[in-house]
């Protein structure tokens, strides 16, 4: 398996809106000093006092200031009612190359990189991300907005894209389609990004898709896990197809003879409803497994005994949770309160830090969709552990911030030859030409057709909880059954 670049360089960003308080880890501070620290200045005050919804002006290099970030009082992540015009962006200062290497401590905590100059005036590529960052599906996806900004902060202390700096606006649309489009559009119409990456959106995705397809603007990656992403032309999903991600589970539960399957699923979305969909109409049976015990549930159940009681009484060995992490963690305290421990499994969009150290999830497994984020081994993997340590060594890790890095490089792949106004079509055609790749080994083989929806992709990772932790038995390499 083989391996990619990153890079770094800076951007201001404000997350703009909030539905709910976020389920779970994941702390907006930490992601507001990766942004002071881009600016080569301490966390602002401000950035603190966010959380309690004081607006801030984010201080730009040499002086310049960016546009002021309005929050709404009370809420987490800020934001004023519905109003997408107060995600904020920074002013492009450069990319040059950065001779040397910025220490862990002055990104994070206060003396921060100084932005190169670009060595000339070419313009920045412009990039949005938006995503269900708060509300409980907060607890799988948070932390993904903060890995797009580590990703591009990176990219540009090496150099920028192709000589040209990179540049992204994020914003947490809440789970509420109609901010999302609302977002979408503000970024589109008035910041002039000319593709997204990694957005996190298995509530809002079809919200987004009619505008893009207006503008012609491509979506580079993200959850994977909703239909669309395999059936509009406009979106290039970076990974295994969630369908085939969910058989993975299915086929390693009977090589390891767990034969007796049971599904949770909730009723949120239709990402929960497909894993039902897909088992139900010969998932199992096609890799063998027997679907004994099924039943649809909340994300907002506080206690989860009656189906654990119905699992057991089923004779259920292996539990597929299509669930966030929270909702997750709590099956599992519900199960083991009747003494009935299954083996748990689900996709790698949920496996977050916090199920680590927790007793009641021991032997977890889940296919990944892309890279094991707890790899390390390869220049490609190498290269993430290093953008995190450097710029966000506190961020909790998940399966979302393998995908938002995978994402990055994808962009980085198919950018190589912008014109010196990067467009939208310039992004198409380069994504229209990949063909089996893998980005040195940070996803399956990945092609892409133009104008058409993406190939499926059956090729997974694996990881599993072990000892406490998070593993991957078999390191950085996908198996393709």
């Amino acid at each position: 398996m083989t391996t990619r670049r990153g890079s770094r360089w800076w951007w201001t960003i404000a997350v703009l809106p909030a539905m709910a308080v976020s389920a779970c880890g994941g702390s907006r501070l930490a992601h507001d000093a990766i942004v002071a620290a881009v600016n080569g200045g301490p966390v602002p005050a401000a950035a603190a006092q966010q959380q309690q919804g004081v607006g801030s002006t984010v201080p730009q290099n040499d002086g310049i200031p960016s546009a002021p970030s309005t929050t709404g009082a009370g809420l987490v992540r800020g934001g004023v009612g519905n109003n997408p015009s107060s995600v904020t962006g920074g002013t492009a200062l450069g990319a040059s190359a950065v001779s040397g290497s910025t220490s862990q401590s002055g990104a994070v905590g206060g003396s921060g990189p100084t932005a190169a100059r670009p060595a000339g005036p070419l313009a920045p590529i412009l990039l949005g991300n938006v995503g269900t960052y708060s509300g409980p599906a907060g607890s799988s996806t948070d932390g993904t907005d903060t890995m797009v900004q580590v990703w591009a902060q990176w990219t540009n202390a090496h150099g920028g894209i192709a000589g040209h700096p990179v540049q992204v606006f994020t914003a947490d649309d809440g789970g509420d389609p109609q901010r999302s489009l609302s977002l979408v559009r503000d970024m589109v119409e008035n910041k002039h990004v000319i593709a997204f990456m990694a957005n996190m959106v298995p509530f809002t995705l079809q919200a987004q898709l009619p505008y893009l397809h207006q503008h012609n603007i491509p979506l580079i990656g993200g959850d994977n896990v909703t239909p669309p992403w395999t059936a509009d032309s406009l979106a290039f999903p970076l990974g295994t197809t969630f369908g085939e991600a969910i058989f993975g589970d299915y086929k390693i539960a009977h090589q390891r003879n767990l034969t007796k399957l049971g599904i949770l699923y909730c009723i949120e979305t239709s990402a929960c409803t497909i894993v039902h969909d897909y088992t139900v109409n010969g998932g199992a049976s096609r890799a063998g497994e027997d679907l004994v015990y099924q039943s649809q549930v909340t994300i907002t159940q506080p206690d989860y005994t009656a189906q654990c009681l119905g699992a057991q009484s089923a004779g259920v060995q292996v539990l597929f949770l299509a669930l966030e992490a929270n909702s997750i963690m709590r099956v599992a305290a519900s199960c083991t309160r009747q003494n009935y421990h299954p083996i748990y499994i689900a996709t790698s969009v949920q496996t977050t830090h916090d199920l680590e150290g927790n007793p009641d999830v021991e032997g977890f497994f889940a296919t990944a969709q892309d890279f094991p984020y707890m790899v390390g081994n390869t220049p490609a993997t190498a290269q993430f552990q290093q953008a995190v340590q450097q710029f966000a060594p506190s961020l909790r890790l998940s399966g979302g911030t393998a995908m938002a890095w995978a994402s990055g490089q994808m962009v980085a792949k198919v950018a190589a030859h912008v014109g010196a106004q990067p467009t939208s079509q310039d992004l198409l055609n380069g994504l229209w030409a990949i063909h089996n790749e893998t980005l040195d080994g940070l996803t399956p083989p990945l092609t892409y057709l133009k104008n058409q929806p993406a190939p499926p992709v059956n090729c997974y990772f694996f990881i599993e909880m072990k000892g406490g932790k998070w593993s991957a038995p078999s390191g950085d390499t996908y198996t393709c059954p």
